[in-house]
């Protein structure tokens, strides 16, 4: 595992030692068998029984955090929030990412040797049922006991408890490469320099989310619907090397400005949520992240609100930030676990990666990744 200064460093998961991805995926099947939110299936109107994996499914669900400026953002606390919950079962895991510039299928492992990453022994099969590791792992189940299943539709309205495995979990990996795959659609593919070269956010965020959106199309199946991708974990590889290439436009030599949250932002620094009904709403950079601040924030009459600085419009409550643990509200938690918008540094400054892309030109700033500490 590469360290920094006693750091852990995202890595490439196809570049780091076997035993390394086998942590990784031991620590996610963990966090399906061994970790739950307290509750109860059957409360209303909140679930519980969650497991930790699960809660990630339920959190994408509950906002409506795409194509807008704080796409990048919620998806780096997203990711990075499930890294802790990692932490909880292996203090030594990181959120490795997958380089879309290789076929997951087939690439090169540490050693130089034919690797593919869709075997049973790392994150199963890439076409029809996932199958292991994540079939006896609970992660989903197409045998379900009476009706405690999530459908095929996400609009099953009968089967929606986030407590239950989803009746599926399958894949329809394209041929090839990223690349090769948007090419034969006849999309430009923008490349790491393409995206890292960008000379403005909204400029750069909209190459990387266009690359985004057809690596989740590249993969398919349950990953290629926006409204059940989280249930597949190698999602969250994907998100992982959307943020290193976010990372890496921040941590251009010479533009250390997009560093500073007060600046980083450009243009779209003031935006705040537009829209009221999914799929219309468009969340902004002062826009409250949720569901981490709960629903209703500031929580009280006499709270002045700042102009923009509120949740999301529409967002679901989730727990624990919701009814009866209201976590986000708890004095003694961590500071970069408070309710806070895409300006906090826990936000902008990124986590550490083992290899920013090779750009001709280009050179990037040493920074200190940030470390949680108690207030």
């Amino acid at each position: 595992m590469t360290k920094v200064k006693n750091f852990i460093c995202r890595s490439n998961v196809s570049k780091i030692p076997n035993e390394e991805r086998l942590r990784l995926i031991n620590a996610i099947i963990a966090l399906n068998i061994k970790y739950k939110y307290p509750g109860n299936r059957d409360d209303k109107p909140f679930a519980g029984e969650v497991t930790y994996w699960f809660k990630q499914d339920e959190i994408h669900q509950s906002t409506h955090v795409h194509r807008g400026p704080a796409f990048l953002t919620w998806h780096r606390e997203l990711c990075r929030r499930f890294e802790i919950s990692l932490r909880l079962v292996d203090k030594k895991v990181s959120l490795d990412y997958w380089d879309w510039n290789e076929d997951p299928t087939n690439t090169m492992d540490n050693e130089g040797n034919v690797l593919n990453l869709f075997t049973d022994a790392f994150m199963g099969s890439s076409s029809g049922l996932a199958n292991e590791p994540w079939l006896t792992a609970g992660f989903y189940n197409p045998f379900p006991d009476g009706e405690n299943y999530r459908g095929i539709d996400p609009f099953d309205i009968e089967h929606i408890n986030p407590a239950d495995p989803p009746i599926e979990l399958i894949r329809r990996k394209e041929d090839g490469t990223l690349k090769n795959f948007m090419e034969r659609n006849k999309v430009h593919f923008y490349t790491d320099e393409e995206i890292i070269k960008s000379t403005s956010y909204g400029e750069m965020r909209y190459k990387l989310e266009s690359v985004h959106n057809w690596a989740h199309n590249y993969i398919g199946g349950t990953i290629g619907d926006p409204h059940t991708s989280f249930r597949d974990p190698f999602v969250f590889l994907i998100h992982s090397n959307v943020d290193r290439l976010f990372a890496a436009w921040q941590q251009v030599k010479g533009q250390e400005y997009r560093l500073d949250p007060g600046r980083v932002y450009e243009e779209e620094a003031g935006s705040v949520a537009e829209g009221s009904v999914s799929p219309r709403i468009v969340v902004g950079i002062k826009t409250m992240l949720s569901p981490w601040c709960g629903v209703g924030f500031p929580y009280g009459p006499d709270e002045l609100t700042v102009e923009g600085e509120t949740e999301e419009p529409g967002v679901n409550d989730v727990r624990p930030w919701a009814y009866p643990e209201y976590e986000h509200r708890k004095p003694d938690l961590s500071w970069d676990l408070k309710p806070k918008n895409s300006k906090h540094k826990s936000v902008v400054n990124p986590p550490l990666y083992d290899k920013l892309p090779n750009v001709d030109g280009l050179r990037y700033n040493y920074y200190k990744p940030f470390k949680a500490k108690k207030q």
